[in-house]
């Protein structure tokens, strides 16, 4: 063992001690100095690609231009799909190609909600059910802005506005040089549409993108009412769309003899489904201004109502969801406007358990903010579901939005007042305790005692 251990040390030394071989010298025409090169060219034009692109004036130029192209190209082929098969099988073709790219161009203004003009007739009843699509995109478009767009708030808005305003010149251009004598488009009904579809949808986008969150700069009982608010319209939307769908059901079959007398085949199936699609948020709308008690019109002397026993018979598009509009009315139809009296009780006991601290008054208050927000929600929409169908009877079609939303603000105050002003404590249960708590024993004092 001190063999070994001494013959260690000396064994390591003379490899250190050991010289490196000479270096063998090599020639310079051996040198390969020309992938040294092409590197340092490649790396310098990197340099100046990546340089160019992370500018912050040509990534606010650039992105918007690409992103805008995307939506415009994307909603193109949306429209395409749809028109391609029944033009190429319907029973009259297009002459020429111009005629296939203005039909599909028509279909593409349509699809981005602005109404087109038949004859000397301009149909206003926006299929905003279709219009959702355009405004998905676009603030998708405007969120991917804001992710690549680091370079701040003021160059983030420039990207912004570029987009908006491509998108507008897009549509206005496309409804101003695609006309004909049978269909048409409005500049102004386009200009007015593309600025409120891009306005809204980019904005909200970006401010997404962008981490940016306004409710931590609002204050919190603002907060509180926008939420509420919005949150009982949406109740009313849910109660309204399973009333329809219950008519719609009630009335299938008339629906289906309806279609079947269409005879669509196959190509008109897509445009049928393509209508109801966009018109099914409108006939939702409908049926929550039925519900309310406003009722709806269906040209300038029919009206549509629970409180109306029978409706004025007229001449309906041959649409199969049209089928759902109630012709007669009962007294249970009646009964209809007490479901949004519930919806507004159970709203004014969430105000009483969230804000059980304030006083009486205060939560009163804040229960009538509550319904005056969901009713000028509901306004709006009922002013999105109002339009003309370009035929004299089918004009004005739709609820009258201040009578609509000044019954569900009614409606839903009564709901709230009485239950928002009691304590939370008449809402709360106390259950009592149904399982005996056994005292602990002290082990020490029972061994005492034993």
């Amino acid at each position: 063992m001190c063999l070994v251990q001494k013959s260690l040390p000396e064994r390591y030394i003379g490899l250190v001690s050991q010289q490196a071989p000479p270096a063998v010298p090599v020639p310079v025409d051996h040198v390969d100095e020309k992938p040294l090169g092409s590197r340092l060219n490649v790396s310098r034009v990197w340099t100046r690609i990546s340089g160019v692109t992370g500018s912050a004036v040509a990534s606010s130029i650039t992105w918007p231009i690409i992103y805008v192209g995307s939506v415009i190209l994307v909603l193109v082929l949306v429209a395409a799909l749809v028109l391609l098969p029944i033009l190429v099988f319907g029973g009259e073709r297009p002459a020429s190609v111009k005629g296939y790219l203005d039909a599909i161009t028509w279909g593409w203004l349509a699809l981005n909600g602005v109404p087109p003009k038949l004859g000397s007739a301009t149909i206003t009843l926006i299929p905003w059910g279709l219009a959702v699509i355009p405004w998905i995109l676009l603030f998708r478009a405007g969120r991917s802005l804001a992710v690549r767009n680091r370079h701040g708030v003021r160059w983030q808005v420039v990207g912004g506005v570029i987009m908006v305003v491509l998108y507008v010149a897009v549509v206005v251009g496309a409804a101003h040089l695609t006309t004909s004598i049978n269909v048409s488009f409005g500049t102004w009904w386009a200009l007015t549409v593309s600025v409120m579809m891009g306005v809204s949808a980019v904005s909200i986008g970006i401010l997404r993108g962008a981490d940016v969150h306004l409710e931590l700069r609002i204050p919190a009982l603002l907060l509180f009412v926008a939420r509420r608010g919005a949150a009982s319209v949406l109740a009313l939307l849910g109660l309204a769309a399973t009333l329809l769908a219950l008519r719609l059901l009630v009335n299938f079959g008339s629906a289906m003899d309806l279609f079947v007398g269409l005879n669509p085949g196959w190509s008109g199936i897509l445009g049928i489904l393509a209508l109801t699609l966009g018109y099914l948020p409108v006939l939702v709308v409908w049926s929550a201004a039925y519900v309310v008690g406003a009722g709806f019109s269906i040209g300038p002397d029919v009206m549509v109502s629970p409180f109306i026993a029978v409706t004025a018979p007229t001449q309906l598009p041959p649409f199969p969801p049209l089928v759902a509009i109630p012709e007669t009315a009962g007294a249970l139809a009646w009964l209809l406007p007490v479901l949004v009296v519930v919806i507004g009780v159970m709203w004014g006991v969430g105000i009483s358990k969230s804000l059980a601290k304030e006083s009486a008054l205060i939560r009163l208050v804040i229960g009538f903010a509550i319904a005056l927000v969901g009713a000028v929600i509901f306004a709006v929409l009922a002013l999105l579901s109002l339009g003309d169908l370009g035929d004299v009877r089918l004009v004005d079609l739709g609820p009258d939005p201040i009578l609509s939303a000044s019954l569900f603000w009614i409606l839903l105050a009564v709901g709230i007042t009485p239950t928002a002003i009691l304590p939370a404590k008449t809402f709360t249960r106390h259950r009592r305790s149904t399982i005996a708590v056994v005292p602990e024993v002290d082990v020490q004092q029972s061994q005492v005692k034993q």
